[in-house]
């Protein structure tokens, strides 16, 4: 009769250790996201059938120096930056260290897509992530 208390004990304890460890691991995945929803930056994120797997460009905030920024198209990626219109220059996209050509279009709200030249102004809100979709040219 101990024995089978035991065992039982033992079955519980397990069960309840397993339940914990999968609480803990949503509540990280769910912290993360709400991370990234408050943030404010620039992604570029290729689209469905283009390959890249990094990008550069320049950033001119009103008249000031331009800055040069680089990120990696693996995974999800992102510039953090401050709210407000800048200037874009000069981007570059590769795959396997060679340089590919591209075009990059722009959702707007209405969800109709505006294609982003050279030395187009984007407009970054707070606590938003502008995404900048890459696709064949």
């Amino acid at each position: 009769m101990t024995k089978n208390l035991r065992n039982l004990l033992l079955a519980v304890g397990i069960i309840f250790l397993v339940g914990c460890s999968k609480d803990e691991e949503t509540l990280t995945v769910v912290s993360g996201e709400a991370q990234i929803a408050n943030d404010t930056g620039l992604s570029f994120i290729n689209s469905s059938g283009f390959s890249a797997d990094y990008v550069s460009y320049k950033l001119r905030l009103g008249t000031g120096i331009e800055k040069e920024y680089g990120q990696s198209l693996l995974g999800y990626n992102y510039n953090e930056m401050q709210e407000g219109s800048k200037t874009l220059y000069q981007i570059e996209v590769y795959k396997d260290g060679e340089q590919i050509p591209f075009k990059a279009f722009i959702n707007d709200e209405g969800g109709e897509s505006t294609e982003v030249s050279s030395t187009s102004i984007i407009e970054i809100a707070n606590e938003e992530i502008l995404k900048i979709l890459l696709d064949e040219q």
